[in-house]
């Protein structure tokens, strides 16, 4: 009987432990409903001003002509816009140098926590959204993706 009440407490302790790092996986802060007031989910027909990429293996992806090429204290290249199902789904953003990635990554760290990190690639993490801030150092770009990963209604 006590082999079964010590090996009942081991599995309470264990779950104790284990369901807080678990939920600490995710970031405990709202994550955007929108991207330059462009909520997740937007019908395209909805949008102003996007014009495809004429390039291919980018169908469904979008850019602003008059796109501001800064964002927060981080100059930028470029903004990409993806749309699943005819909704946006998803922001891409392409930016140069090891300072812009500094400057997004503060931003990032200031608005949403640490988040988890492998070398120069970066991320936050909710149920049904995720950050990723990538870096290449032989080329010196790297990008930034905002991805809304629930269902789009």
């Amino acid at each position: 009987m006590n082999t079964l009440r010590a090996l009942t407490m081991l599995i309470v302790l264990a779950a104790v432990a284990v369901v807080p790092a678990m939920a600490s996986d995710y970031v405990q802060v709202p994550h955007p409903t929108a991207f330059r007031g462009l909520a997740w989910g937007t019908p395209l027909s909805a949008t102003d001003g996007l014009v495809p990429v004429q390039k291919a293996g980018f169908e469904n992806t979008y850019f602003k002509r008059d796109e501001p090429l800064s964002f927060g204290k981080a100059e930028i290249m470029s903004v990409a816009y993806y749309f699943n199902k005819d909704k946006l789904y998803r922001v891409g953003i392409a930016y140069k140098g090891r300072v812009n990635q500094f400057f997004l990554k503060d931003m990032l760290m200031q608005r949403y926590g640490v988040g988890r990190g492998i070398g120069f690639r970066y991320g936050w993490m909710w149920p049904d959204f995720s950050i990723e801030l990538d870096y290449d150092n032989d080329k010196d770009t790297g990008s930034l993706y905002y991805t809304f990963e629930g269902a789009l209604k």
